[in-house]
């Protein structure tokens, strides 16, 4: 009796052995992605092993900020890329074919303009005559135009100097600019930095951003596995945040080794879902008329930002997650 258990338990470990020496390889996978609070269910798939989970080796591809990634991904270092809407219009604007897979968060109160009491400036109207940094082509932009707008500053009429977020402090230790238009969490840094030395200035109906999951066009059918993968994978995460944020956001800060207390005001700013909707194509089509009128934009025809978005990886997961008018 001993033998047969034994000659059956040496087949069943066979059997396990050539299972796993027969499970399919992970298929790999690149995404460039920004470090900020509106990309973290990107990481938080990632720590969850939910791309994994799916059959994907998934590298994350950190930057400082979602422009760099979608630069990642344009200069062929990346599959596909995390960054907020801004950027992406501005490269359609520039000739290159971009596929958005989806967003996959949105804010009213991630940018703001923080300017220096020292420079005259308590107040929006104050902002006429002074320099701004700003980090150019970025929803950072787009906000400070709007809000510009808002409180009838011409735009004209101020001085922008281009700066990354992590030379802001700089600039305005040096006295280089009175204000600076930025995104979390330089708005929290700096608040904390220049303590009573700033005012703050939120307009949470001006700008509704959103995190972008973004391919080179085509991707999807060059790829429609992975697509499909990489998008479940997140809306796994999106559930994460919707039904345990403790344990979503707790992933989200130790990942930066940030104070989870801070992290979770700023996350606390973002709805964390996967979907597609028209109010994303009005926005980046507002965006291009913003572009051009500013000068950053060509004359060539304005592309269709309907033709940029790519639903079917999404439709075919979660139809109600997608609302767009074609």
């Amino acid at each position: 009796m001993r033998s047969v258990v034994q000659l059956a338990a040496i087949v069943l470990l066979a059997l396990g052995c050539t299972e796993r020496r027969a499970a399919r390889p992970l298929e790999p996978l690149t995404i460039a992605v920004g470090t900020l609070p509106n990309f973290r269910l990107v990481y938080v798939a990632q720590a969850k092993g939910y791309f994994e989970r799916e059959g994907l080796a998934v590298s994350l591809q950190p930057h400082p900020f979602g422009k760099l990634a979608l630069a990642a991904l344009l200069a062929g270092q990346a599959d596909l890329a995390a960054c907020a809407e801004t950027p992406v219009v501005f490269a359609e604007l520039r000739g290159d074919r971009l596929s958005v897979l989806a967003a996959h968060s949105t804010a009213t109160r991630n940018n703001a303009v923080l300017a220096r009491v020292q420079a005259g400036i308590t107040r929006p109207a104050d902002l006429a005559g002074k320099r701004i940094g700003v980090t150019l082509a970025t929803s950072g932009d787009f906000f400070l135009d709007t809000f510009l707008l808002r409180y009838g500053v011409d735009r004209a009429g101020v001085r922008l100097v281009d700066l990354k977020p992590d030379e802001m402090a700089g600039a305005l230790e040096r006295g280089e600019v009175d204000a600076v238009a930025t995104w979390s969490p330089t708005v929290q840094d700096l608040t904390r930095r220049f303590a009573g030395q700033l005012t703050t200035h939120y307009v949470e109906d001006l700008h509704a951003e959103a995190a972008l999951l973004v391919g080179r066009r085509g991707f999807a059918e060059r790829r429609p596995e992975a697509a499909r993968k990489v998008l479940r994978a997140l809306l796994v995460a999106e559930t994460l945040f919707r039904e345990q944020p403790a344990e979503a956001r707790r992933l989200a800060a130790a990942q930066f080794a940030e104070d989870p207390a801070v992290l979770d005001v700023m996350l606390g700013q973002f709805d964390y879902r996967v979907r597609l909707d028209q109010s994303l194509v009005v926005l980046m089509e507002e965006e291009a008329r913003w572009a051009r009128r500013i000068g950053q934009a060509g004359p060539q025809a304005t592309p269709s930002f309907l033709e940029a978005i790519d639903p079917a990886p999404l439709l075919s997961l979660k139809p109600e997650a997608v609302g767009l008018i074609r």
